[in-house]
């Protein structure tokens, strides 16, 4: 057997070292060393050499907070498998509703692997407290080394040490984090230093340990003091998290929406009064997505009525007129429902708007608006959009009858009670409202009467044509939100079946239960709707076209795109389809892994997209640019003559003739001469083409291909994630350029600059721009060092936060601000604004 001896222990601290590690005496095949504790224990009720014949895993579920043993076992597994031995591998636990849990499961069985590793453990320590600090020890050395620790390394570094009972080690990695999290951290990761320090405090992570006897006369200040330094951290990382709120002004991820909720919660005591102005210029200026977030978490945390943020919702409806407005309607309700998706159920105010402006739009409206609406609530998980539903059908007044259905009285108490104020309303000389089956208002075609609305319709205004709703308020409701399509007239239940084949039944709560997920063709699965399913995507897309009208199919077409579904991209009409940057991301995405014989049949929709938006690019770019194109004048003979100027410079040889003509001698002609090349300015586009960063890595390859058409101008094109790509020989076809271009991975900002200053050749006339998110994965001290190297030169540097048609940033404000402090100023500007101030420089 190899040295591994458990034996039992009467303090915690011991038991928690319940396994031995010791070199062999001998040889590699050690034996028990003599004096060692015996074996294997019964301490733990773990698995131990003699269950070596065990083929299954043993599945243990352990609550660490409530049982000291449990306690004991968790850290034991966890201090093991930090020491790399192969016995325990831990199983993710998640709590109700989406919170922590405080249980853990693991599958464990002992294996010959595990006696060779605890051997090889041995080397780090006695036991498995010291082998598990060592190793986590030689790791913190390395990030040292590397120049880290980054702001992820310290907060695995604490969550490891914490996890595995180490005090001495944890208590290094929590002053790191003090020091790190706050001036490199992203939104998200000072978040999650928050959780961590949460969890430590709360006794569900041992973290600093406790002293071994609580009653000592030192205990109680000891534990003051660490809970005191536990709060001073937290309240640096709120403060640091509030200030990176404006730095999601350009996010389109519904994590960033989630991750302003979480920390408007945290921020209540903390920064409190610096995250509303935040929130409110977020709300301002932010991306439709992030927006509509900001807007519902004012609204949650009580600095906007209900009511206004209702009525604002509404207008959002009113607005969706065109191809651009529907898709940023659907964006506002994916923000809007993923940090309050129960605000609309439960507050009254902020639904009726909404419900009403539904309900008033005509057919044809309804219609063109019906996918972004669907799409926008497809956000919220099946069993969420039931819940809103019973809501809307009782403030239609229809749900009534649903629920007393069982009651067969209650018709009759109903019909009893409507006769007598009939009778009262008749004696007291007041209107009488007509029954529900006056012919004024005719049942739906092939609408069963039991299911007839019994809500009034919506009156048209006196004045104009009365606009046709067809479709009855609940109906318009079920078809939004993808729910009961069984409840549906025939030709309701089409539009339900044609949306179903992109949405389904959503994700999430209730998701398994009734339809599928959405359909890949096919006619995979049943659909929400009554009809038969679809063959393929060229009916769908049929479907869609008689149904919606051939603008709003491109539009679901290109939404189904985007949601992974590649067969939809050989329907798209290339004459048809509208110019946008999305759908262009959409192609891209899948572009690397298609066959050729499909991405040939793709290049004349990439192509149109790719020379449209180029085109309308150029547009604006020329203006700011003419500075820099401009010839140099010359009195040399060569060239083209530029008249202007050698009018101006012969004004003194002018002279009338006898006809009255002026004519002018030109004796110092001025031609325009081509600017050598040697004396050009170079610039060179450091781009990040990480995950993050699909949207502005498009802008930029179009960009550089305009600027590159510039003859005063050498344009270099430097893509980098945790690689440097140098793509200048593809900087003249930007659909080239964007075919090379491979987003993904990390992110390596100092790599780029590195790249781009073995390019420089005459300092004073260089542009080196980065265009990054500023989330740097690597040790920020290599960055800072690039940056000064590169302002110490003596060239031109920037930093933009963010390059796309609307300027709007989604960025780290923590390291931007030490790279201004370096001498990089960063700001986030549009391709025009870029142009701009290259055409300044350059002047």
């Amino acid at each position: 057997l190899p040295p591994a001896l458990h034996r039992r222990s009467d303090t915690p601290r011991a038991a928690a070292g319940a396994v031995v590690v010791s070199p062999p005496p001998h040889r590699a095949t050690a034996r028990t060393p003599v004096g060692a504790p015996a074996a294997p224990p019964a301490a733990l009720s773990l698995p131990g050499p003699e269950d070596a014949h065990e083929r299954t895993p043993r599945d243990l579920r352990l609550d660490p907070a409530r049982s000291p043993l449990d306690r004991r076992r968790d850290t034991l597994l966890r201090r093991l498998t930090v020491c790399g031995i192969p016995y325990a591998r831990e199983q993710g636990v998640t709590g109700a509703a989406g919170t922590e849990g405080l249980t853990t499961r693991w599958q464990v069985r002992w294996t010959p692997a595990t006696a060779a590793m605890l051997t090889a453990a041995g080397a780090r320590g006695v036991t498995p407290a010291q082998a598990a600090e060592g190793v986590l020890r030689q790791r913190h050395a390395a990030e040292r080394a590397e120049g880290g620790p980054t702001a992820d390394q310290v907060v695995r570094g604490l969550t490891e040490a914490a996890e595995c009972g180490l005090p001495a080690l944890a208590d290094e990695r929590l002053t790191e984090l003090a020091a790190v999290l706050p001036a490199s951290g992203t939104l998200p990761e000072l978040l999650t230093g928050l959780d961590l320090l949460d969890r430590i405090d709360a006794g569900h992570l041992p973290g600093p340990a406790a002293p071994d006897d609580p009653s000592a006369p030192d205990a109680s200040a000891a534990a003051s003091a660490r809970a005191a330094r536990t709060a001073r951290t937290a309240e640096l990382l709120t403060s640091a998290a509030v200030r990176q709120v404006d730095g999601l002004t350009g996010s389109e991820d519904p994590e960033d929406a989630r991750a302003l909720l979480e920390l408007a919660q945290r921020a209540d005591r903390l920064g409190g009064i610096r995250l509303t102005d935040a929130l409110a210029r977020l709300a301002a200026d932010g991306t439709p997505l992030i927006a509509a977030a900001a807007g519902a978490v004012r609204v949650l945390t009580g600095h906007e009525e209900a009511e206004t943020f209702g009525g604002r919702v509404a207008s959002w409806v009113d607005g969706a007129v065109d191809s651009t407005s529907r898709a940023a309607l659907t964006a506002r309700l994916t923000g809007v429902l993923t940090v309050a998706g129960p605000l609309l159920t439960v507050g009254v105010g902020a639904l009726d708007p909404l419900l009403h402006r539904v309900v008033e739009l005509d057919d044809t409206a309804f219609l063109a608006r019906l996918p972004a609406l669907r799409g926008g609530f497809d956000t919220l998980s099946p069993a969420a959009r039931d819940r809103l539903l019973d809501t809307v059908e009782e403030r239609l007044g229809e749900r009534v009858d649903h629920l007393d259905a069982d009651d067969p009285a209650e018709p009759a108490r109903r019909t009893a009670a409507d006769l007598a104020a009939r009778e009262l309303l008749t004696r007291l000389g007041l209107p009488v409202p007509p029954p529900p089956h006056d012919d004024r208002f005719p049942p739906l075609s092939g609408r069963p009467a039991a299911t007839r609305p019994t809500a009034t319709p919506v009156t048209a205004p006196s004045t104009g044509a009365t606009p046709a709703r067809t479709l009855a308020p609940a109906d318009r409701w079920r078809l939004v939100l993808g729910r009961r399509p069984d409840r549906l007239p025939p030709g309701a239940a089409r539009l339900a079946t044609a949306l179903d084949e992109l949405y389904g039944a959503g994700h999430g709560e209730g998701s398994r239960s009734g339809l599928p997920g959405p359909g890949h063709g096919g006619g995979s699965g049943p659909r929400g709707g009554r009809e038969p399913s679809f063959p393929g995507v060229r009916e769908w897309s049929e479907e869609l076209a008689a149904l919606f009208g051939p603008g709003i199919r491109e539009e679901v077409l290109a939404a189904a795109a985007a949601t992974g579904r590649q067969d939809v991209l050989a329907a798209l009409d290339p004459a048809a389809a509208t110019p946008s940057v999305e759908l262009l991301r959409t192609i891209l995405r899948y572009a690397g892994g298609l066959p050729e014989a499909r991405l040939a049949a793709l290049r004349p929709l990439v192509r149109h997209l790719v020379d449209e938006l180029t085109r309308q690019l150029a547009t604006r770019l020329r203006p700011a640019l003419t500075g820099t194109m401009s010839a140099r004048p010359t009195r040399r003979p060569g060239g083209r003559l530029d008249l202007p100027r050698t009018l101006r410079a012969n004004l003194a040889t002018a002279r009338r003739t006898a006809d009255g003509t002026v004519r002018v001698i030109p004796e110092k002609p001025v031609f325009r001469s081509r600017v050598r090349r040697s004396a050009d300015w170079r610039l060179i586009l450091v781009t990040d083409v990480s995950g993050s960063m699909e949207a502005s890595t498009i802008w930029s390859a179009l960009t550089a291909s305009v600027l590159a058409g510039v003859p005063t101008l050498s344009t270099h094109f430097l893509a980098f994630s945790t690689e440097v790509v140098d793509l200048t020989g593809h900087v003249h076809d930007p659909l080239s350029l964007l075919l090379e271009v491979s987003v993904g991975g990390g992110t390596h900002i100092a790599a780029g600059l590195r790249h781009a200053r073995g390019l420089i050749a005459v300092p004073t006339r260089t542009l080196v721009v980065v265009i990054s998110d500023f989330e740097e994965g690597a040790p920020l001290g290599g960055l800072l060092a690039e940056v000064r190297a590169l302002v110490n030169t003596g060239c031109h540097v920037l930093g933009c936060a963010s390059l796309d048609d609307a300027g709007r940033p989604r960025y780290s404000t923590g390291v931007a601000g030490q790279l201004v402090a370096a001498g990089m100023p960063v700001a986030a500007l549009s391709p025009l604004e870029l142009a701009r101030w290259i055409g300044e420089k350059t002047a």
